[in-house]
């Protein structure tokens, strides 16, 4: 089969999957004209609020661009180069070997070094590490990886423990910052697209070379960090230079059943999100298939848009439901979806309907699971819990890449069906937590009802 004849889907499907999304946000703009602008929409937020978004989401999306320029062409970019596949996957694995072993310990000083100097040091290693991929030489490249591994562990947990304090610092509502992370996940699957559009150009109709849009990430790293200079406040969760302080306070917070819940949900989550972008591409090309992958790419992230939407319809308006109520569902849906690559089916449209289905699961997942650590995870030691929660995602990736992807000791097909027992095992701590919620929210109100009676009475 040909590139000309490469499979790429209906054509309708993306129009399809990008209208369906419109209408999901007409729908709750439609009904946020007949709303109080004390009600809960994101159409009617306060100027003051709109402006700090404007700050947060303008450097979020860059630094998304960032990383997706730098992925667009990576594995591409070193066979380019010449390196065989065991060099690559040293490459790779050095990547989240450094998040594992120091981005981890980086992640928790954020909160001593504060999280306005951590994201302006997050830029710079983006920036130092995208001019490192420039050269050919293997050490150099494997320097581009460390920074990458760093960088992975700061993004976007700094961002994400700054976004959360300052957001309390200025007064805003807690509910008010579902706005923001519904619109960050759908500005990560506009930013996506965009990418590849642009990564597509540069190298195909300008031939500027494989390389090239790693270079241009490094200029907006470069931005990055001077928006965040000029725009940013600075926010600290516990002393100055006091990293040990920060490491046993992120620990003791795992004490709390909540966070510990969390963690595990969180984990199974992401681990399953990165086994799929290291899969998805060979399980479709499986057995010799010829395919489109920039076209399907572009049906995934249109798939992620969509479940952002409705993430937007649950979490903010008209329904107002607490992620606890529906995420439980909403995992089990992607792990029926992972179910068919699980199979090892090979009808490649049954396939990409999966994938898109389970992207639709992320797109909600996303925003409902950052709203769950605002609530559950206390600003003083938020970064250093966030980079607890990283590690079994590490540790997870690293295990693949070895045994699968290096030794081949392990099918993909497996790897499938230990994200689908991860996500099930998330829905089920799903579940425990909004039990265990319910439960605090009785036992408070005993104890509130019991002490106003105590008061009547004396």
């Amino acid at each position: 089969m040909t590139q000309d004849m490469a499979w790429e889907g209906p054509k309708w499907l993306y129009a399809f999957l990008l209208g369906s999304c419109a209408l999901l946000l007409y729908g709750q703009s439609s009904l946020a004209t007949k709303a109080k602008p004390t009600e809960k929409y994101f159409w009617h937020s306060p100027p003051a609020f709109v402006d700090f978004q404007r700050r947060f989401l303008g450097v979020f999306f860059l630094f998304t661009l960032t990383e997706g320029l730098q992925s667009v062409y990576g594995e591409a970019v070193y066979e380019h180069y010449g390196y065989a596949r065991r060099e690559i996957g040293i490459l790779i694995v050095t990547v989240h070997a450094i998040s594992l072993f120091l981005g981890t310990f980086l992640g928790v000083a954020a909160d001593c070094i504060g999280r306005r100097r951590a994201t302006i040091f997050c830029g710079l290693l983006q920036l130092v590490g995208c001019l490192a991929r420039q050269s050919r030489n293997f050490y150099v490249l494997c320097l581009a990886s460390v920074c990458q591994g760093l960088a992975i562990s700061l993004f976007p947990t700094a961002l994400e423990a700054w976004l959360n304090a300052e957001h309390e610092r200025l007064g805003f509502r807690q509910e008010w910052l579902s706005r923001t992370f519904w619109v960050m996940a759908l500005g990560m699957g506009i930013a996506a697209i965009g990418v590849g559009a642009f990564a597509n150009l540069m190298v195909d109709r300008f031939a500027l070379g494989l390389a090239s849009p790693t270079f241009v990430a490094a200029a907006i790293a470069a931005l990055c960090v001077f928006l965040v200079l000029n725009g940013w406040v600075e926010n600290v969760g516990t002393q100055p230079a006091q990293l040990s302080k920060a490491l046993v306070n992120a620990c003791q917070a795992l004490t709390d059943r909540r966070i510990l819940l969390l963690g595990w949900i969180q984990a199974t989550f992401d681990i399953s999100l990165a086994a799929f972008q290291f899969l998805w591409t060979p399980t479709l090309v499986a057995d010799g298939r010829d395919i489109h992958s920039g076209m399907i790419y572009a049906y995934l992230m249109a798939s992620l848009m969509l479940g952002s939407a409705i993430a937007a319809m649950l979490l903010c308006g008209p329904f107002n439901l607490r992620p606890e109520s529906f995420l439980p569902l909403i995992f089990v849906a992607a792990s029926l979806a992972l179910l068919v690559p699980a199979y090892d089916h090979q009808e490649i449209g049954v396939l990409v309907t999966a994938f898109c289905v389970y992207h639709i699961c992320v797109g909600i997942s996303l925003p409902s699971l950052a709203y769950l650590r605002s609530i559950y995870i206390q600003n003083d030691r938020r970064a250093g819990v966030l980079s607890l929660y990283h590690i079994p995602v590490h540790m997870g990736m690293l295990f693949i890449l070895i045994q699968g992807g290096i030794l081949k000791n392990i099918e993909n097909s497996t790897v499938f069906y230990l994200c689908i027992l991860g996500l099930l095992s998330g829905s089920f701590a799903l579940h425990s937590l909004d039990k265990y919620r319910q439960l605090t929210n009785i036992a408070g109100a005993a104890g509130d009802q019991s002490t106003s009676e105590l008061h009547r009475r004396h």
